[in-house]
């Protein structure tokens, strides 16, 4: 037989035998979760290619994806309910009430920065524009990280219910009637009625696939031991608090950061001298901004940074093209940034500030595709090759 008792107590299990009592088990937590997602899918696929009209583009990466999200999901959830309910139970046993409290503080806040949805929220920072909503533009931008500390506030305000045995109620209305009031009053402010709707989506965006069993877990371990009926019923909850906590924080955020930001105004007027100290304020540099402007404003706007005077503009980039460290600090890390931006969005009288000529670099990247047959291979680095073009330009071959 594959299983023997050995002399220890120990039960030795076969390879064969452990399968087979793993896989029902696996198949069980994958198809649970296949049910889960099977619906959405089916529907964003039908959409696509019947009311769009659509192909489904790299089909076998999307279907990869898929079944490794799948899978993921799975275990993950497997993995932290228990891990979860064990600290739970030990916790209260093993500590102290501060030593509870700042580890319910640290789990919360950690479990947070873990959830994906953390990063997606980081993304959609950058496609809003400082002058259309600076007070969104800069809690996205500049301070998104402070979002993530609301919930721990949460779960360390659910630990003291659990240990105490507080009503939920209380919390909840106080809350409520709090953000309500906050919402009515946004709604007359130009600047703060940009910030309503992040604030309320922020109650979900923290809230995801590892806060919740995390936090949900960890809270009803705790009530199994400290509890008045001895049982875990009690530890729902913190996962509302988890909720509005988040809203609460970004909208205080916006109150105290609301005289430090100018209203939304049209490009130009935000990049005007009398409005340029609160244009920096949404930025961790006056170079930043200036990088910004370049990038994402349009060559009036650019012209208002620099007075309307346009030879001190072409007199700036003219110095950021002879110096090494300057430009990075504008256009960022990324090498050549400067030649780049230069190259594919900025004007005749820019590229030749920075090329010395209007005929760029990047000028036979863009040709038709028998333009470039007719001229021969690419140069050593790759069809897009900037390095290899500005050699060519430098050398005078372009």
């Amino acid at each position: 037989m594959a299983t023997r008792q050995q002399a220890g107590g120990k039960i030795k299990v076969g390879f064969r035998q452990a399968l087979r009592m793993l896989l029902p088990y696996v198949k069980d937590r994958v198809t649970a979760q296949i049910k889960a997602v099977a619906l959405i899918i089916a529907y964003l696929i039908l959409f696509q290619t019947l009311v769009l009209g659509i192909a489904v583009a790299h089909a076998a990466a999307i279907a990869a994806g898929l079944s490794l999200v799948i899978g993921g999901l799975a275990f993950f959830m497997e993995g932290l309910m228990p891990l979860g309910e064990v600290i739970g139970l030990k916790l209260p046993q093993k500590s102290r009430l501060p030593v509870i409290l700042i580890f319910s503080f640290i789990l919360g806040v950690g479990a947070t920065f873990a959830e994906p949805a953390i990063g997606v929220l980081k993304a959609a920072g950058s496609s809003v524009k400082a002058w259309d909503a600076p007070l969104l533009f800069l809690l996205l931008n500049k301070h998104s990280d402070l979002l993530v500390y609301a919930v721990g506030i949460a779960v360390v305000c659910g630990m003291l219910r659990f240990l105490y045995n507080w009503s939920l109620k209380p919390y909840i209305y106080a809350l409520v009637f709090v953000l309500v009031v906050f919402s009515v009053w946004a709604y007359f402010d130009r600047n703060m009625l940009f910030l309503t709707g992040l604030a309320w989506d922020c109650g979900g965006v923290t809230t995801g696939p590892v806060t919740v069993p995390l936090v949900l877990a960890l809270g009803i371990g705790v009530c199994r031991v400290v509890g008045a009926a001895g049982t875990g019923s009690a530890g729902f909850g913190v996962v509302t608090l988890a909720s509005l906590f988040p809203i609460l924080t970004v909208m205080s955020l916006g109150v105290l950061f609301q005289g430090q930001v100018p209203q939304p105004m049209d490009e130009a007027a935000f990049f005007s001298a009398k409005n340029r100290p609160g244009a920096v304020s949404l930025f961790n540099s006056k170079e930043e901004m200036i990088g910004y402007a370049f990038l994402n404003a349009g060559p009036d706007s650019q012209l208002a940074l620099f007075d309307g005077d346009g030879e001190k503009m072409l007199g700036f980039l003219r110095r950021l093209g002879s110096e090494k460290a300057e430009p990075e600090k504008v256009f960022g890390p990324a090498e050549d940034g400067l030649q780049r931006w230069a190259a594919l969005r900025g004007t005749k009288e820019q590229q030749i500030a920075v090329f010395g000529t209007g005929d760029h670099p990047f000028v036979p990247v863009f040709h038709h595709r028998s333009d470039r047959r007719a001229e021969g291979p690419p140069a050593e680095g790759g069809r897009n090759s900037f390095r290899a073009s500005v050699r060519r330009h430098r050398d005078g071959a372009v």
